[in-house]
Formats: C-alpha cells, structure tokens, sequence
C-alpha cells in the first residue's frame, strides 16, 4: 500500500517525505521491541528460578527449634574457637553469651591475634573469672597465612574436644544452641553442621542490604542440598561452623586455604570434597549478629573478600554486573518508562524479586518494613563490588586488621567458593 501510495501523482513531496520516513522509522522500532519482549521474558525466568530457590529452602531447610537436645548424660566435648583481633567493642558481650550457654561439657578457647587495643586485657581478666575459658596471645603471623585463618588453626591444635566450633567474637548463642547442634550430629552421624543465623542491623536499610547481598550466594551455593551426598552444594559459616575434630585434621584444617578470605563458606567446602556428611539448618532463633554497623562500615568490611567471591577475574565481575542490572535494575525502570506487554513483564519481575527478599527475610527474622528500600540496595550492591575490585586491584591486595596480602599471593594460592569450579588440595582449577 505505501508503494502504491508513492506512485500517486497527486501527492506532495512533502507527503511523500513523511510517508517514507515513517515507514523507515516503524520497521526497526518493532524489530527492537520484539527483541527487547523476549530479553524480559528470559529475566522473568531467572527471577521464577531464583523464587523457587527461596521456596525450596523455606520448605526444606530444617530449623534448629526442631531438634530436641540429647537425653544422655555423656555428651560429648565441644570446643569452640575464636579468632579475635582488635574486638574490644564486642567481645565481652558475645563471650557472656557463651559462657551462659547451658551445654555442661564445653571449653573455650579464644585466639587474641595480635590485637593492639584493650582486647587482650579484657580476654585475661574474663578468663580468670571463667575456668572454661582459655586465651591463646598470638604474636607473630607467620608467612603465607591470613591472620583468622592462622588463628583457627592454632585454636584447632590446642583444642580436646571432640567436636570444634568454629565462630566469631561478636557472635551471640541462645542457651541451648550446642545442645541442639550436638544432638544433630551425634542423631545423624554428621562430620559438619553449619547453621544460618539472623543478622541484626541498626536501620532498615542495611537489614535489607544484607539480605540482598546474601541472596546471590544462596541461590548459587543452595544449602538445602547441602545433605544430600551426590549433591555438589557445600555451606560454611562463620557464625557457626561445627565439624569433628578428627575429620577436620583428616583433610589439613584450615591449611589448604590458609591464604582464602573466604574461609568459612571454604570450611564447608572442604567436609563436602572431603566426603563428609554435612548438613545446614536454620538456626536463626538462637544465634545472631550484628554483622556491620552501618553502610559504610559494610563497603569497606567487604573489601577484602568481594574480588574472592569473584574467583579473582575480572570477567565474572563484568558478569556479575550485567546479571544485577538485568534482573534487579532494568526492570525497575521498565515498570515506570515502558508500557504494554513489556511493563506487564517488568512488573511480574519486580513482584517475583520482592516476593523472594521477602521469603528470606522472614526467614530469618529479619523486619519485614525494610523491603520499601529494596529500589535501592542494587545500586549499593554495585558500588560495594566494584569498590572492592578496584580497591584490590590499585592497590595490589588487601588490608586486613592491620596487615596487606598482597594479590599474586591470594590468586597463587585461591580456593574458588563457585562450586562449577573443580577444587585441588591449595589451589583451584577449571
């Protein structure tokens, strides 16, 4: 018709100008909104994904409340492990807190790794007050070693009991929460039990962040398939990562990632390469802690292990940034800037990312009045990568407590927490 059109001799050509030009103009335009349809309908199937993960590990993470303590009165020793370096504001509190746990067999050991403020002064006068609890002083960093790292290790070789306790300085415990945690390993025979606890925050806005933050590692690492023995999925946390003395030394303890930022979620993925059994429970009614104190503090506590998570490449951060923009940003725009089909999807997307922050926050106790700040944590998400990477990168490595690593050492000696990467014993390969 618009052929036709062109050959009217009746027609100006100042209509025919018009008419060409829009028929240039609306081809393509249909071409690109197809294009740009079919892009949404491929994000609404990763954020459906990412929802059936949450709804996956609401109905199958088993709660701590759950497990009923043993009813024996030979329980097994328990030692639990703390690093602390420079944890004056904390500690005293968090170590109250263990000291009132009502599990009778218990040693506590904490490693004060060179900490320069009033932390050694507060471990020495608790510890003459408290018969379980033992303080190692640390020195001395000896080389081709992170200093937490080193820590647990140490506090590894001195410990007796039968099982270890991995936690951190600020870390707070219910009164029964060893009691519970034991009886699980004992009941199923587990060499590793990590448990997922609530992280407190002072304002709506971190709280959120936090659960934002965590999300990407939950979908990807999956701890509700932790338990299964032909399931790839492996978790450690640093709040609570309980392990048999016997199979911890069995695989090198904390050696083969003794230079790995990420040591706790590592710690699981070692028991996992191990052949151990190991599960995941929610124990968010009975371990807690406030892991950062505001915004900024969490920028620069991330620092030091963002890149880690990363593997160290470049690319998966370039990945890593185009899968937040695609699944979290873009959609938020499409909601308010596109409209028919495309707006519907955008929408859908948005409900389905809203519904999952949701799901984990309430898992772990988390106010659910923090999700109007969900629009956005992305960009804070963002920033909080890049910073790190970039940092890394200028700088050459990392400063941690007071000491730097430096990059080729960390890449030299890297443990990958992606569990498509294949593991050797200190290092890690494609």
């Amino acid at each position: 018709m618009r052929l036709e059109a062109l050959n009217d001799p009746c027609m100006s050509y100042e209509d025919c100008e018009v008419l060409c030009r829009d028929t240039i103009e609306k081809q393509p335009k249909r071409k690109t909104m197809s294009l740009f349809t079919l892009f949404l309908f491929c994000i609404l199937v990763i954020a459906l994904f990412t929802l059936r993960d949450y709804f996956h590990a609401h109905h199958h993470i088993e709660q701590l409340d759950h497990v009923p303590p043993l009813e024996t009165a030979a329980l097994p020793l328990v030692s639990v492990i703390i690093p602390a370096c420079n944890e004056e504001q904390g500690i005293e509190a968090a170590l109250t807190s263990l000291l009132s746990l009502n599990y009778p067999n218990l040693e506590i050991i904490v490693l004060n790794d060179r900490s320069i403020d009033a932390t050694p002064q507060i471990l020495d006068r608790m510890a003459g007050k408290h018969p379980r609890l033992r303080v190692v002083h640390i020195t001395e960093l000896p080389a081709g070693w992170l200093g937490k790292n080193h820590a647990l290790h140490q506090g590894a070789a001195q410990a007796r009991g039968e099982f270890l306790l991995f936690t951190d300085a600020d870390v707070h415990f219910a009164p029964e929460t060893i009691h519970r945690a034991v009886a699980k390993m004992e009941t199923h025979k587990l060499d590793h039990l990590c448990l997922l606890f609530r992280m407190t925050a002072p304002s709506r806005l971190l709280s959120l962040l936090i659960a934002d933050s965590l999300s990407g590692g939950f979908t990807m690492l999956k701890p509700w398939l932790v338990s299964k023995p032909d399931s790839r999925s492996f978790i450690g946390a640093g709040g609570f990562n309980m392990i048999r003395k016997s199979f911890y030394h069995s695989f090198g303890g904390h050696r083969p990632i003794r230079l790995c930022p990420v040591d706790d979620v590592l710690l699981g993925r070692l028991a996992k390469e191990s052949r151990g059994r190991c599960d995941c429970l929610n124990g968010s009614s009975f371990v807690s802690v406030e892991w950062y104190g505001s915004v900024g503090e969490m920028v620069r506590g991330l620092r030091k292990n963002a890149f880690a998570l990363l593997d160290y490449r470049f690319s998966l951060l370039l990945a890593a940034t185009a899968a937040l923009v695609s699944v979290h940003i873009l959609p938020l725009w499409g909601l308010l800037l596109a409209d028919g089909l495309a707006r519907l999807l955008c929408g859908t997307i948005v409900g389905a990312n809203l519904l999952a922050l949701a799901l984990g926050a309430r898992a772990f106790q988390t106010d659910l009045r923090c999700l109007p700040w969900f629009p956005v944590t992305p960009y804070i998400k963002l920033y909080i990568i890049w910073h790190a990477v970039l940092s890394t990168l200028i700088e050459g490595g990392i400063d941690w407590r007071g000491t730097f690593y430096s990059l080729d050492e960390l890449k030299a000696h890297k443990v990958s927490v992606l569990p498509w990467v294949k593991m050797e014993k200190g290092g890690a390969v494609d």
